[in-house]
């Protein structure tokens, strides 16, 4: 007998606070930032450039929520607010947060302000049936699960991870970064197509090259099919998290997580993968609000 077992724990997390300290006054301002007196940090990846660089067009700010281009409008309640301005190069990203404030009608300001090249510390990993290797998945809609593996997470290729729906209907997973962009990995997929419950794995991995073949992280960051990014690792234990032991914890089939850590609406779910000790856990994108909170659901076949 299969049951799911919903944890109602929330978690919070300790990053930065974003978009907080609102006045009393139950006025609003309009704000625009400015970059005439932004720049960033050179790129490593880019030896012509020496010394601090003008910020591109692409730079964005984010504010709470929302985020608009420099010299938008942000129609925001009086009070003082972090602004977290970003910008990126081909290889490179680069941020820097600064504290702004509004007040009752509009104002427009120019931050003096040295944007730090970020340290990405994962990939990406898209799987698009509609394109993946040349290829189109038949019954797209009927894929229940999507699994990823490869020497890019592990040198046997023993290790599964689990990928993610996305609204767009592809499937995606966030692993660790990886220096030599020479590793390989495939994705393999499940279908349910009469609905009857029982799923049929697809029979060959999609090696996605339509030559045959593993995509290495090299040629798939050229296809799109893989892109650097900041993540953090969500950790299931069954055998401690909350405070609790789960019983038969052996027996768990699968783990999700969501939150508004993943999307503001609580209507995102990603799934775990399992590792080695025991644990279950999943890379989900960075963020910057301490306050978001996220719960962890779990099924078991205990039979």
């Amino acid at each position: 007998m299969k049951k799911a077992i919903v944890y109602l724990l929330l978690a919070t997390l300790l990053l930065t606070v974003t978009g907080c300290g609102l006045s009393k006054q139950q006025g609003f301002g309009e704000l625009i930032i400015l970059g005439d007196k932004m720049a960033r940090e050179a790129d490593p990846e880019n030896i012509e450039e020496e010394g601090a660089q003008p910020v591109s067009a692409k730079t964005t700010v984010k504010i709470g929520d929302e985020t608009k281009n420099l010299g938008e409008t942000f129609v925001l309640r009086n009070g003082d607010y972090n602004a977290y301005i970003s910008d990126s190069t081909e290889k490179s990203g680069f941020a820097e947060t600064v504290k702004v404030e509004v007040k009752l009608g509009k104002q427009t300001v120019k931050p003096k302000v040295l944007l730090k090249r970020l340290e990405f510390n994962a990939l990406k990993l898209i799987y698009d049936p509609a394109s993946f290797g040349g290829n189109t998945v038949a019954d797209a809609d009927k894929i229940t699960q999507v699994k990823v593996k490869g020497n890019i997470t592990s040198e046997d290729w023993s290790r599964l991870d689990n990928l993610s729906k996305n609204a767009d209907g592809t499937w995606s997973v966030i692993v660790p970064a990886v220096s030599d962009e020479t590793l390989q990995f495939g994705f393999v997929y499940w279908q349910d197509v009469d609905e009857d419950g029982v799923e049929e794995v697809a029979e060959e991995w999609a090696g996605g090259n339509p030559d045959g073949g593993n995509y290495t992280v090299e040629t798939a960051k050229v296809a799109g099919i893989v892109t650097d990014v900041l993540g953090m690792k969500l950790i299931y234990d069954p055998a401690s998290f909350g405070g609790n032991t789960v019983a038969d914890a052996d027996k768990i089939t699968q783990v999700k997580v969501k939150g508004n850590i993943t999307s503001e609406d609580w209507s995102r779910v990603d799934n775990l993968s399992k590792n080695a000790d025991g644990t279950w856990s999943v890379i989900v994108p960075a963020v910057s609000d301490e306050t978001l909170e996220f719960g962890f659901v779990y099924w078991q076949d205990v039979d």
